[in-house]
């Protein structure tokens, strides 16, 4: 009696969709428990000068995303407009303001993603939209403030493929399509690089129309690329992505693919068993390449066979495929992997999940959808600070140099120095040629006392990083209070060069000029270092 019920209760899709909004809300909900900081959140965000407006907001569209910290490569003006809303909203004590925020993107997302099902598919895809909504994957982006940008491009994508969905419907005609194909593409890109992704769900829409609607949009795309990255040229000074120490920057292509298939072959494993996410991924974190083979075989060969007996359509499978290239690190531009990298590929996924899950008994997709709710509970970072989320990467990757040095910066922050000496000594006895960990570690030397090993961890700093800005700065430091002005200011100049936004770097050339005698270089060196930092 109790299946004949079951079987009975077939409620219209907004009736659905309604139920499932619920329960991601509340799976979700834990994420406003707490009204601490999470991870990096204080970093990355709280001392962001545009986001807590010490810059004003027309800065968010010329400077690196993460310029207070050192240059990136990340252009998202939208992403720290919105940040900067809500800290005019919710202020800087409180976390749970911003983190209600995130989970309002992340409804709003799900809502635009089953109204495009509809209109593109005539159905909801509601199994699909379930294993999206609810997955532990997403905790990164959901749950960490500083996930914003990834949230705000899901959201910004989908709008514009919306927009584009109704020019199509409407009419047809070059002009207008290509309006709209160029905007909707403009808006993710806005938010965070991933925003390119969504170029191919804009051509997957426009071929469901007619080949010229298709060629309207490519030309679109086309455009809106281009515009994206003659502004990021712009701000930045270099058009494509590129972190300032860019992972993997020397290593031939072919050693960042094998690495890129790793992550791939990873990405699918926590798509299907999303348990054991570490917060941080190095290089031994992910499976070997025979094992990242052999996984991404079996998937293929399954999708293989299912396709056969239930034919998959063409475009399921290339989305959430081809969303994947950009981060095979043909560019070796920042981490190694992360997460957050799965939400747009998971986005895209959603038809095909949605297919796999339907072509099962109907008692198996309940059964292998309820099991995300503990896991994504389970997932939800809870980190108490940054030296609670360094200590569980270090659980899962001990050997990690940039985990060690970032528990010893962690540490440093609550004046705890003898222990972040220990900790980038060990970060240190990992990788010898790490120019910052020697700089966090002058500095920590410093403030218990200990000059002339601080010195020396100085000049090992220039000497592994000629380009880190922060060692040139505080070599030129140390060689300032040594009356040495003129060796000074040859390094904060060439400190300035590296990293064009530090007030600190100016500063000090400021003080060099001014010992050596030049007022007016002094001057204007001063006047840089108050417009980047007026307070």
């Amino acid at each position: 009696m109790c299946a004949t019920t079951l079987a009975r209760f077939n409620p219209n899709p907004r009736t659905q969709l309604a139920l499932l909004l619920a329960l991601t809300l509340l799976t979700w909900l834990p994420t406003l428990r707490t009204t601490d900081w999470t991870a990096d959140d204080p970093q990355v965000v709280l001392a962001n000068p545009v986001v807590t407006a010490v810059l004003p907001a027309r800065a968010a569209f010329t400077r690196d995303y993460t310029q207070h910290l050192g240059p990136s490569g990340q252009w998202r003006p939208a992403a720290t407009l919105s940040l900067r809303l809500d800290h005019a909203l919710h202020g800087p004590d409180s976390s749970r303001g911003w983190h209600l925020t995130n989970l309002l993107l992340h409804l709003a997302t799900l809502g635009l993603a089953a109204l495009l099902a509809l209109r593109v598919q005539g159905k909801l895809l509601l199994l699909g939209l379930a294993a999206f909504a609810l997955h532990p994957l997403l905790a990164d982006s959901i749950a960490w403030t500083s996930g914003r940008p990834a949230l705000l491009c899901a959201l910004l994508g989908l709008t514009g493929a919306h927009l584009l969905q109704t020019s199509l419907s409407t009419t047809q005609r070059t002009l207008p399509t290509l309006a709209c194909a160029t905007l909707a593409l403009c808006l993710p890109l806005l938010a965070k690089e991933d925003g390119i992704l969504f170029a191919l769900l804009l051509l997957a829409l426009a071929a469901r129309a007619s080949r010229a609607a298709l060629r309207d949009t490519l030309v679109g795309c086309t455009i809106a690329t281009a515009l994206w990255l003659a502004v990021r040229a712009a701000a930045l000074g270099h058009a494509l992505p590129t972190a300032a120490h860019p992972f993997l920057g020397d290593s031939p292509l072919y050693e960042r693919l094998a690495i890129g298939v790793r992550a791939a072959a990873e990405t699918a494993r926590l798509s299907i068993t999303p348990i054991e996410l570490p917060p941080h991924y190095e290089l031994t974190t992910l499976p070997e390449l025979p094992l990242a083979l052999l996984l991404l075989s079996v998937v293929a060969t399954l999708l293989y066979l299912l396709h056969k007996r239930h034919p998959i359509p063409l475009i399921a499978l290339l989305l959430p495929t081809l969303a994947f290239t950009p981060f095979l690190h043909i560019l070796p531009a920042g981490e190694v992997f992360a997460p957050r990298f799965a939400h747009i590929p998971l986005l895209f996924a959603i038809p095909l999940a949605d297919h796999l899950l339907r072509r099962l008994p109907s008692y198996l997709p309940p059964l292998l959808l309820l099991p995300l709710l503990p896991l994504t509970y389970a997932a939800i970072p809870t980190y108490a600070d940054a030296e609670s989320y360094w200590l569980k990467t270090l659980h899962h990757t001990p050997s990690s140099h940039v985990a060690w040095n970032a528990l010893g910066l962690a540490r440093a922050d609550q004046r705890r120095h003898t222990e972040a000496i220990a900790s980038y000594r060990t970060a240190i006895q990992l990788n010898p040629k790490h120019s910052r960990t020697y700089s966090n570690l002058a500095r920590s030397l410093q403030f218990i006392g200990k000059e002339a090993e601080a010195i020396a961890a100085l000049q090992s700093a220039v000497t592994t990083g000629p380009n880190n800005p922060i060692a040139q700065t505080n070599w030129a430091r140390h060689l300032a209070r040594s009356d040495r002005h003129a060796e000074a200011r040859e390094h904060f100049l060439r400190a300035t060069r590296l990293q064009p936004e530090s007030h600190h770097a100016w500063a000090g050339l400021a003080r060099a000029e001014a010992a050596l005698g030049y007022p007016a270089a002094a001057a204007a060196a001063s006047e840089r270092a108050r417009a980047l930092a007026p307070r």
